[in-house]
């Protein structure tokens, strides 16, 4: 078999480093810089050092503060609008993962004709886009490194993804120094979907010798830091740990897709409004718990780091695999991550939909290391309502 492997062009890391950002603008010939945040990161000013750095470099921006913790097809279109007003021609992302979504989305609305769902799936962006600068401000989605925009389908309910080699940013920039006020909840919460990221792709059929030093990297990293960058948010090696093994799992996952987790995490009744990595937290609970008999070579290695110990010494490949789902739950509840369907606004009534949305959800579940039917995706989901 033949992989590709694709990722950005170019990225800069360490304390401080947002003091680059000018100069990173007119690297990639730009004048004029249309940031993209969420409101409530615009109101505590998390996007403030990155205005600073561009005005001192004399580069003219605007702020487009509206972009939604779940990015519907009418938020994309409503920021590429804004930013063809302003004339932009660097557009940069700043937040977490719904802002750097959207901005990916609106970068293709920048050069390709709208609306946006017409790129539902993969590879399906005729053109180019326009120079896109990404700056996470939390350590989870890892969307620095990938080439997907997970968006609301608020016309046929869940979440979809635009995947296009042409959405990898051309710079990406991690300051750690960026995440210190991220508070505890949100800290868990991306931490935890950085780690099913990563572990996702480890364990997933789409995996390679690369990848897997990617995910492996990763996952120790988060694994080792999230329990100290959860408890003191100052803690900026913590954090620094927790950036950097975001964006590792990034750029492994983005190379081989997820699995079940992100199948029935993303199909969740979008009306909950459960944020991704919550939905990853609780959904990874039970599915790694249904994964790890496929490949439990693997599962043993994760439920090791998830430990924080290696255990080949004295338990069997299948006995340390096989605790990989209390180990994954142990760090939840340190976490103070609750599981359960129920306690997010699920309704029982709700699964079967969300049952057929994952089963249809092919580009992950085909990476998945077991495979699943529709009424074993429903039997998880009955058997985790309450659990």
């Amino acid at each position: 078999m033949v992989y590709n492997h694709h990722t950005v062009k170019h990225f800069i890391h360490g304390a401080g480093s947002i003091k680059q950002a000018a100069d990173v603008v007119k690297n990639l010939g730009g004048k004029k810089a249309f940031i993209v945040t969420d409101p409530g990161l615009a109101k505590v000013g998390v996007q403030k050092p990155l205005e600073d750095a561009l005005t001192a470099g004399g580069v003219e921006w605007e702020l487009f503060a509206k972009a939604e913790l779940e990015p519907s097809m009418d938020s994309i279109q409503a920021c590429a609008d804004a930013a063809k007003a302003f004339g932009a021609d660097v557009i940069i992302g700043i937040g977490g993962g719904s802002p750097l979504d959207t901005t990916k989305a609106a970068a293709v609305l920048m050069t390709n004709e709208g609306p946006i769902e017409k790129y539902f799936g993969m590879n399906l962006v005729p053109n180019a886009c326009m120079p896109i600068m990404l700056i996470p401000t939390t350590a989870g989605t890892g969307s620095e490194f990938t080439n997907i925009s997970v968006l609301a389908d608020t016309k046929n309910g869940g979440k979809k993804g635009v995947v296009s080699d042409f959405m990898y940013a051309d710079v990406v920039l991690l300051d750690a120094e960026l995440t210190i006020g991220l508070p505890p909840r949100v800290t868990a919460m991306t931490g935890v979907d950085a780690f099913v990221h990563a572990m996702e792709s480890f364990c997933g059929i789409a995996a390679t010798p690369f990848t897997d030093a990617l995910d492996l990297a990763a996952m120790k990293l988060v694994a080792g830091n999230i329990r100290q960058a959860y408890a003191n948010g100052k803690n900026l090696k913590a954090r620094e740990g927790m950036l950097y093994g975001s964006a590792l799992a990034g750029m492994g996952f983005g190379q081989t897709q997820n699995g079940i987790i992100h199948a029935i995490g993303t199909t969740l009744p979008v009306e909950c409004h459960i944020p991704h990595g919550l939905a990853m937290s609780f959904v990874g609970a039970f599915c790694v718990g249904f994964n790890y008999i496929a490949n439990p070579e693997k599962y043993a290695i994760v439920a090791d780091i998830l430990r924080g110990c290696d255990r080949s010494a004295t338990m069997s490949v299948l006995e340390r695999a096989a605790d990989v789902e209390a180990a994954f739950r142990a760090l939840l509840a340190d976490l103070d991550i609750k599981t359960g369907l129920a306690n997010y606004g699920v309704k029982r009534e709700d699964l079967p939909a969300c049952a057929d949305r994952a089963f249809a959800a092919k580009r992950l579940l085909n990476n998945n290391p077991r495979a699943a039917s529709r009424d074993q995706i429903l039997a998880l989901l009955e058997a985790n309502f309450e659990k």
